[in-house]
């Protein structure tokens, strides 16, 4: 045959796949990830996008539904990757990992990029990646010399608080989220919990705790101590009230008392 190269304006479409639970997909691609909900097919199927295109993930049980996931060492799919356009969209992604206590598998430099990897619900691998600039790739024998470095989370994670100033969310998103914190009380200006301890340094090792949480998600509280009482206020003062950071923070708190 004759050689051919496949047009340069040629790339890959969506992805579809066979899941066992509709919904429990729906909730780790739309409510974790935040992909949009495009069409919905019964409780068999389900297109899901960004920015508004027909469909980037398409997800079905019709031959599927209730079924194991494949087992390790099969041939299939190895993952599906997601691009997001800046680094501060691939840490935003991180925290909402982070914030729904979803696992992670691994994170690599790999010079032309930066990837986070782990498992849908399905056992599928899925990597969150954001690309270099193509003038920093490096380079090898003509190509491009990818490599496996280990990823500087700390710094990936930085981005997600820097920037452009992240609006607070409306009133209503602020009361949803309360509805899954139940021992917290807010508006849209700050969230609001106090924790009460036995003694003193069960308090001060409390908030000890408290910062090493925060300082995983890169986003602080307001701290104040009485005693033993520990009294916390939760708001993106960049943002000029409570922001997804704010939720994501109260969550991680609640699970650790």
């Amino acid at each position: 045959m004759p050689d051919y190269s496949v047009p340069a304006g040629t790339d890959i479409g969506h992805v579809h796949l066979t899941v066992a639970d509709l919904k429990r997909s729906e909730q780790f691609y739309c409510g974790i990830l935040g992909f949009n909900v495009m069409q919905r097919m019964g409780d068999e199927a389900l297109f899901v996008s960004a920015g508004g295109y027909h469909h980037h993930i398409g997800l079905n049980t019709w031959a599927g539904k209730g079924a194991p996931a494949p087992a390790p060492g099969t041939t299939g799919l190895y993952h599906l990757a997601i691009r997001y356009p800046t680094r501060r969209d691939l840490a935003e992604a991180v925290l909402r990992l982070i914030a729904a206590h979803h696992p992670i598998d691994g994170a690599s430099d790999h010079g032309v990029s930066e990837a986070i990897y782990l498992r849908d619900p399905d056992g599928n691998g899925v990597e969150l990646y954001c690309d270099r600039d193509r003038a920093d790739w490096p380079r090898a024998a003509g190509g491009v010399g990818m490599t496996i470095r280990r990823l500087d989370l700390e710094d990936l994670l930085a981005q997600a608080n820097t920037g452009a100033t992240k609006a607070p969310l409306p009133a209503a998103d602020v009361a949803d989220g309360l509805r899954d914190l139940p021992l917290w009380e807010g508006d849209p200006a700050q969230l609001r919990r106090s924790f009460r301890f036995e003694s003193f340094p069960e308090a001060l090792a409390f908030v000890d705790r408290v910062g090493e949480v925060a300082e995983d998600l890169r986003h602080h509280p307001d701290i104040d101590i009485r005693y033993r009482t520990v009294h916390l206020r939760l708001s993106s003062h960049d943002a000029g009230g409570v922001t997804d950071r704010d939720l994501a923070l109260a969550r991680r708190i609640d699970a650790m008392v």
